[in-house]
């Protein structure tokens, strides 16, 4: 190894020169520089420091963006026996302040963007801007310049890497030109980087994670370095495919984004093609983790050509990748390399060796790097230490923290870890983020976000400790940021209460010190670093004040920003958000920011009297989707903007017969006639092939449940013989709907129809099934109202009506309260109600488990009743409101027939 980081680029550089070193898109076309080009600018430029009083050990900045004039600046300031200070171009200008002034930069190279801020800073003597008069002079080769050789010695300083510049004492990496050459020799060793390989150069380079990887070793060595002059990413991949990059190193954000795209692509092709291709997929998949041989590299050529025919392989870093997105992309023929390491090592620790790699661990240790686990734990877990010739010198000004950090030549890492049998490492959290309980347990958060996580549509989740309501206690509260689209594929609004299902059926198989005993939803993306971290201590700092077991945090008072201003002050959105206050009692102001279900307690009903309402308030006619799919009051406002100023756009009938203050008028809504497409769906006079098919499909049924779950069936003849009529269930199992039809006492019975999740036949084939299947999709958000007009129909042409007036599979098995809906639908269409009991089917496949299991069920009719018997027992129950007491009534029928006893 070299003394210094200028010997090995140097001799490269002779090796090499007419060897293209780069290739820059910054000014947006292409422009190479080869080995030999690029030597004579950075010796043009270290002498132009030298003639400009630098000179050794002088701390030379460095403010840019990704580009050609980066390595450039960088190793002229090798050359010149100075130390190089990489800054961060979107810090505050406080946060550049702190930094120059704590690493006593006096010469600073920068874009023009950033000029007059350094030039503020203290202690500053010259600001070099590029793209200058000055600067294209400066690096100008001059062939009769007497050959510069660089004297810095292996201990002495390359550079100081920054890793916060918040505070007045920012914290400094000192890293020598040993621990960056020999991290840079490691990859080399690895085969992680190779002097064929072209790296694409995205992530920023004042951060020692591109820094390392991405910029030195393939200068150091003979390789090529891609700037695409972006970070979009669909831009940053056509530079991919141009440049003929290698390597794609990256954080694990932008790989579930890549991830997300290729998964959507799949989707949206027809259903048998998706499901031969997953087949397909899934074959290639094994014979890879078999063989080791990446047939779906070749098979799958489409996805990869978007990057490529050279693409190697992508290394993650910056982050914890989730596991589920590594596999995911491995399967579709990619390769995912994920390593670990800090700027205080230089920073790599860890990496998994190609075709080696294993997934959810940070890797081996990288050659000449040694890890131990200090202090385990009885599960092997403790903090990861390490020591090599990669780590730091320490601390700059800062020896006591420097002392703590480093000790006997070991670096505490403060992060936990421990060691599998083949030597892989894996990483459980960080040291300070352990959560202690007041019993001695210790909680890893990033283990109780995952087990979260993986079952629920959350897209970023943050977990931490707030105080329990046993005095001195701490219990876990977690802050979530939803998956928009997951929600909006479903038509699903209520957004806390699909992820507190999903995390209760998560809580099941978990310890009580594990669970979760509340969550606060947010729309704003949690604190990260530039690489990917959540900042733990933000998260809980902005959102963990109000928490506290078993209560709704406070909403505290969010900063709108400026967009959220003008959408108060525009006329639409004043009256939107005076009507919603109004309506919902609410005090404090209503602001753009709020939730229409969590903050303002508008359910699913409430959303279409909302409707109504803002059609008068508005003077237009507004689609029930706009409020039924809206989850804010921003997106409420931006939603009814294209039907303002419409010609021919009028109030609704309902709307302007509605006088405030007045309850909706449920019989006269529900009561109108369905949209075309819902009516099409609707087969009130089916012919021989429906009953041929609903025969067999109910024949069916019934005898596999017969025969493996030994399905018994009392009281069919509680069956209503004529319509109109409401069958209702207990809903608790993925078997429910098919249990109810196998249990019907004559099959087919073709004037009963079923009403199913909407979601469930939205997908290719199975949508033309619903017509056949004589389904009702039924969605209690965006299309409730929709939903409930064809039921409606239904019902008033004295058919019967299947359906599970609870909305949801219960997490305990025991009847969950009733959805207002059923009650409207009972009242307004005076239709017998039918309880049907279904018992076993909980144990047979509750919602918690992905699979089944054989136990005896068993399905019970009730007799009927009316829904004046139900509004009796349901007042008696103390419900004021008919529906409500329809509803509880009918529910405690359901609860008497099945023997249990109400809480």
């Amino acid at each position: 190894m070299k003394n210094n980081l200028w010997e090995q680029f140097e001799q490269t550089a002779s090796d090499k020169a007419d060897k293209t070193a780069i290739k820059d898109k910054s000014s947006g076309e292409w422009k190479d520089l080869t080995y030999a080009e690029l030597e004579g600018k950075i010796r043009s430029l270290a002498h132009f420091l030298g003639e400009e009083g630098a000179s050794e050990g002088d701390r030379i900045g460095i403010i840019l963006e990704n580009r050609a004039e980066w390595p450039l600046i960088f190793f002229s300031i090798i050359l010149s026996d100075c130390v190089c200070v990489p800054i961060n171009p979107t810090s505050s200008e406080n946060e550049i302040k702190n930094i120059i002034k704590n690493s006593g930069c006096a010469i600073v190279f920068t874009s023009k963007d950033y000029h007059d801020t350094a030039k503020d800073c203290e202690g500053i003597d010259k600001v070099y801007t590029i793209g200058s008069d000055e600067f294209k002079n400066a690096v100008k080769s001059h062939g009769d310049r007497k050959k510069k050789t660089a004297g810095a010695k292996e201990e002495d300083l390359a550079c100081i890497m920054y890793t916060s510049g918040t505070t007045s004492e920012p914290k400094g990496v000192m890293l020598t030109h040993k621990n960056i050459l020999s991290n840079c020799d490691s990859l080399i060793r690895t085969d992680i980087i190779t002097p064929e390989d072209s790296v694409i150069s995205m992530l920023p380079l004042h951060h020692i994670f591109p820094f390392t990887v991405t910029m030195l070793p393939p200068l150091l060595y003979g390789g090529r370095v891609i700037y695409p002059g972006t970070m979009r990413r669909e831009a940053v991949l056509g530079a991919i495919r141009e440049s003929k990059s290698t390597v794609f190193v990256v954080v694990p954000q932008v790989l579930h984004s890549i991830n997300q795209q290729i998964k959507e692509k799949k989707k949206k092709m027809i259903f048998p093609v998706n499901l031969l291709l997953s087949a397909f997929i899934w074959v290639l998949h094994k014979v890879r983790e078999m063989s080791g041989i990446n047939l779906a590299r070749r098979a799958l050529f489409p996805v990869h050509a978007r990057f490529g025919g050279s693409f190697r392989f992508f290394v993650s870093g910056g982050a914890k990748l989730d596991e589920k997105v590594a596999r995911s992309l491995q399967s579709f023929g990619f390769t995912v390399l994920e390593g670990y390491g800090l700027t205080e090592s230089s920073p790599v620790l860890t990496l998994n060796p190609p075709g080696e790699q294993k997934f959810g661990s940070a890797g081996v240790p990288v050659p000449d790097v040694e890890i131990k686990i200090k202090d385990k734990n009885e599960e092997g877990v403790g903090e990861v230490i390490a020591r090599g010739p990669n780590i730091m010198k320490g601390y700059y000004k800062k020896q006591e923290l420097t002392e703590e950090t480093l000790k006997d030549g070991w670096l505490h890492t403060g992060d936990l870890g421990y060691f599998d049998e083949d030597g892989y490492l894996f990483l459980t959290g960080r040291a300070k983020d352990v959560i202690v309980l007041s019993s001695g347990m210790n909680i890893y958060p990033d283990e109780i976000e995952e087990a979260y996580m993986s079952e629920a549509p959350v897209k970023e989740m943050c977990v931490f400790e707030v105080p329990s309501k046993n005095e001195g206690d701490l219990t876990l509260w977690a802050v979530v940021v939803p998956d928009v689209e997951f929600f909006k594929k479903y038509g699903e609004v209520n957004l806390k209460g699909v992820i507190r299902d999903r995390f209760n059926n998560v809580s099941k198989d978990l310890p009580g010190h594990m669970r979760l005993r509340g969550f606060t939803v947010t729309m704003d993306e949690l604190p990260r670093t530039e690489l990917g971290k959540i900042q733990r201590f933000k998260v809980k700092e902005k959102y963990g004040k109000e928490a506290r077991e078993g209560e709704e945090p406070v909403k505290t008072e969010e900063e709108l920003t400026e967009e959220d201003r003008e959408l108060m002050e525009t006329e639409h959105g004043r009256k939107i958000i005076d009507y919603l206050a109004e309506k919902t009692g609410t005090e404090r102001e209503v602001t753009p920011k709020d939730f229409l279900e969590m903050d303002l307690g508008i359910d699913s009903l409430g959303r279409i009297e909302i409707a109504e309402g803002l059609e008068e308030v508005l003077g237009t006619g507004i689609k029930d989707e706009v409020v039924g799919s809206a989850f804010t009051v921003k997106d409420l406002i931006e939603g009814v903007e294209p039907f303002l100023g419409e010609e021919g756009a009028k109030p609704s009938k309902e709307g302007k017969e509605k006088k405030e203050g007045k309850p909706a008028d449920w019989g006269k809504i529900i009561r109108g006639k369905p949209r075309e497409e819902n009516l099409e769906k609707i087969d009130l006079d089916p012919g021989w092939l429906a009953w041929l098919g609903g025969f067999i499909f109910i024949f069916t049924h019934r005898m596999l449940f017969k025969i493996f779950y030994r399905l018994k069936v009392e009281a069919r003849e509680n069956y209503p013989e004529e319509g109109p009529y409401i069958i209702y269930a207990n809903h608790t199992s993925y078997f429910d709907g098919f249990l109810v039809a196998s249990a019907l006492p004559d099959y087919p019975r073709l004037e009963l129809f079923f009403v199913g999740f909407r979601a469930y036949f939205e997908v290719p084939i199975i949508r033309n099934l619903v017509k056949i299947g004589r389904i009702i999709p039924l969605d209690f958000s965006s299309h409730l109202l929709e939903s409930l007009k064809s039921a409606h129909y239904v019902l008033d042409h004295g058919k019967g009506l299947c359906l599970f007036p609870e909305g949801f599979r219960t997490i305990d098995g025991k009847v969950a309260d009733f959805k207002k809906g059923f009650g409207i639908l009972a009242v307004e269409t005076q239709a017998k109600l039918v309880p049907v009991a279904i018992e076993g089917a909980f144990e047979a496949w509750p919602r918690t488990s992905k699979f089944p299991r054989l136990h005896p069920i068993k399905v019970t009719f009730g007799e009927a009743f009316t829904p004046e018997e139900a509004e009796k027992t349901g007042k008696d129950l103390g419900a004021e409101d008919t529906y409500e007491a329809v509803s509880l009534g009918a529910r405690q029928k359901l609860i008497e027939l099945k023997g249990e006893e109400d809480e």
